[in-house]
């Protein structure tokens, strides 16, 4: 059954050849259904590697340097994930998993912050994994908020750990946090929306499924975590399949919050007018092209 995840890892692989960089994130979205699909949320984890490699090359665009490098980084990583599912009756460690995913971060953290923050900023683990400490706690005090139209919280999470990891590095259980929040951010993007529109009822079984997985989320990183990379691979597994029911019940995220009148984030606001820019766009040039002829 593996078949289906490798030839998506292979296309993956063909995209990052072509630099169609959205298609490696498109396929670390069919990566993560097909998983489900198959009753395999182990391998969720894997689409989201994708998606992780897909934003990194995109933000290295502005430098051919730094790109190439990223993509020889990102080549490897894929490959060797590809490497670690290629047995079908080996069965993948998820330690495994997130020693590859360490190894490709700590090649292309650099490359996401600008030369002069490079040139000045000193790695400090400690600084990082108190980062991390500090917005896990502030994420299990403000659990309520996330039921609040509008808020911001994971969204805030995720923006800070991507900065404090790129500019200071990284410990294993902070980059564990750090995609644990991609992940959740992803599930919550539709949670808030199936939450809003339900009776008191509803909302408080949704409050209580919310509040389960925050507590999850909080445990791996306690005593009472046995194997925090078994059990991150798990977490990610059932927050993976949720968003993607969710995906199939809803369809794209900014199309449903357009639909039902929730406020984008500006970055959101700023990319969609983008691509309906660049329509317009080629619609003259199209335009000119045929009263030339």
């Amino acid at each position: 059954m593996r078949e289906i995840i490798k030839q998506n890892i292979k296309v993956a692989i063909e995209a990052l050849e072509r630099s169609s960089f959205d298609l490696i994130n498109i396929i670390g979205n069919r990566i993560a259904t097909d998983a489900m699909i198959m009753d395999m949320n182990n391998l969720i984890i894997i689409g989201f590697f994708l998606k992780e490699v897909s934003v990194d090359l995109k933000r290295a665009k502005h430098s051919d340097k730094n790109l190439m490098k990223c993509k020889d980084a990102g080549r490897k990583f894929i490959r060797r994930l590809l490497s670690l599912i290629e047995d079908e009756e080996n069965k993948v460690k998820g330690r495994e998993f997130w020693e590859a995913y360490f190894d490709y971060r700590k090649e292309v953290r650099r490359y996401m912050i600008s030369d002069v923050e490079a040139s000045i900023y000193e790695e400090n683990l400690n600084f990082t994994r108190k980062a991390r400490e500090v917005l896990l706690e502030h994420l299990s005090e403000n659990v309520e908020l996330l039921t609040q139209r509008n808020n911001k919280l994971t969204e805030g999470i995720v923006s800070e750990m991507t900065r404090v990891i790129n500019t200071y590095g990284f410990n294993p259980e902070d980059l564990i946090f750090y995609l644990l929040m991609r992940v959740f951010d992803s599930y919550y993007s539709y949670f808030i929306y199936d939450y809003l529109w339900r009776d008191a009822r509803g909302k408080e079984e949704k409050r209580s499924e919310l509040r389960s997985h925050i507590d999850n989320i909080c445990r791996l990183f306690s005593a009472e975590c046995i194997d925090i990379y078994e059990e991150s691979v798990k977490i990610i597994g059932k927050l993976g399949e949720k968003w993607r029911k969710y995906f199939i019940n809803f369809g794209e995220i900014k199309a449903l919050m357009y639909e039902k009148g929730i406020e984008l984030p500006p970055e959101a606001k700023r990319k969609i007018e983008e691509v309906i820019i660049e329509g317009l766009e080629r619609e003259i040039k199209g335009e000119k092209k045929g009263d030339k002829k």
